[in-house]
Parts: structure tokens; sequence; C-alpha cells
């Protein structure tokens, strides 16, 4: 049974969910690698889209890093002024002004420069910068030069996908054994079929393709909803998987 024989048979053949439980392991595994993958690779796309849209990484530089240059010990730049209420958040880039240390109190984040000093909080710790003690001029040309570059993008891409595909494997592995847990709970208070555990997780990992599809489209189209709700329909789908598991209990089935 290929990819795409287990998927659609997980979204609405229940009475194949026995066959897929029997499946082996590595069939199962290999199912919710691509599965997994194939998901997540769709949900970037719309990120994908903004990214485009934005110009790409030159755009985006030329957006929101702002025209300045530190030369012989001294700032120059546009003047920038943010002053969030909500987050706490105060930045003050005003290089024809003299900006003070005590003007920081009052702010719990904040990033405060004037052509001499620059000051930054976080809430934690409060640091300050004397850019005499910088020994390099540099430009802002300069920073949008390294990060267009091809070995940025390339490490920054490395980095990304490595950190967005660890992050999806330990969250999808949590989700399968919870899901597991629930599926034992179901079966001894409704359904009480004789089932060893790692059939229980092949279910969870089927069980969930359905919900998981219905998320990322709905989220596609601008949408949201409960996780209450993919919760729920996913557990309906352990029971109807457990129901017809029971039924078949009688039948031996080749292992697929």
């Amino acid at each position: 049974m290929n990819f795409f024989k287990q998927l659609f048979a997980a979204i609405y053949k229940f009475e194949s969910y026995p066959q897929l439980m029997r499946n082996k392991t590595s069939r199962v595994v290999g199912y919710l690698i691509i599965f997994t993958v194939l998901t997540a690779f769709v949900s970037l796309i719309p990120l994908g889209v903004r990214y485009h849209d934005m110009g790409g990484m030159k755009g985006i530089t030329d957006k929101y890093i702002p025209q300045f240059s530190l030369t012989d010990g001294k700032l120059k730049s546009d003047k920038i002024d943010i002053d969030s209420k909500e987050t706490g958040l105060r930045v003050l880039i005003d290089t024809d002004s003299d900006i003070k240390e005590d003007m920081t109190k009052s702010y719990q984040f904040y990033i405060m420069a004037d052509s001499d000093d620059m000051y930054i909080g976080n809430g934690m710790q409060r640091q300050s910068f004397h850019f005499a003690d910088f020994k390099d001029n540099i430009t802002s040309d300069d920073i949008k030069g390294v990060l267009n570059s091809r070995t940025f993008k390339v490490m920054i891409a490395s980095l990304m996908g490595v950190s967005i595909l660890i992050s999806l494997l330990l969250g999808t592995a949590i989700n399968i054994v919870v899901l597991a847990l629930i599926g034992n709970l179901v079966n001894m208070m409704f359904t009480k079929a004789q089932i060893k555990f790692g059939s229980l997780m092949k279910l969870a990992v089927y069980a969930r393709t359905f919900p998981n599809i219905l998320a990322l489209a709905v989220g596609l189209i601008g949408f949201s909803y409960s996780g209450i709700i993919t919760w729920v329909i996913t557990i309906t789908y352990i029971y109807i998987g457990l129901k017809n598991y029971k039924k078949s209990s009688g039948i031996i089935i080749a292992e697929l």
C-alpha cells in the first residue's frame, strides 16, 4: 500500500483501518514522515508568497534597515521613533539630539541612541555602548550586503529548515503518544478491543490525517477555528478505527 492509498484510506475508508493498523512499523513511519513534510511545505506557501511580494531579502532589508553610517566613532542615521504602550517597547534613534541614559528608566524594553552612545534594555539587563569604542566603519549598505549574500541566505534557510524539521518531528511524536494514550482510554471505556499500544500509535498516525488536512486548508483560506475541534475529530476517528479493529479481530488479515 503506497503513500496515497494509505492517505485516502485514512481519510474516508474506515473499514480499512484494521489493515492500516497492521502495517509494518517502517511503512507507518514512512507515511508519517512524508505526510509531515508535505503538510509543512504547504503551510509555508503563504509565507513564501509574502516573501516574494516583499521583494525577497533585498526588499525586506530596504524596508526595515534605515540608512545609517558609523564613521570615526560617530553614528549618522535616519530618525526612528517607536513608542508602543501595549508592549512597553521604546525605540528612539536620533543622531541630531542628545539622549541621556536616564531617559530609558521608564521603559522595560528599549533601544535608544544618539550620535555617540546606544542604550539597550530587555527588562533584566541594561547595557550601554560608546560608538567611539568601535574601530571599524560600518554603513547600512555593508549590513544589507551581508544579508543579501548567497552565503547568508543559504545559512539562514538551512538553520530554519533544520529547526522546523526537528520541531515538527518532536511535536508530532509527542502528539502521537498523547493520542495513543487517549485511544487506550477510549478503548477501555467503550470499544474494549484486544489491542497493543504499538497498534494504538499506528492508529493515531492515521487518525490525525484528515483533521490536520482540514486545519491546514482552513488556515490557507484565511480562517481559523478552535484546536478543540481538531482533537474532537481525531478522537472520533480513533473511536471508529477501534470499533472496526474489534470487528476484524476474529479475521486474519495479512500484514500490508
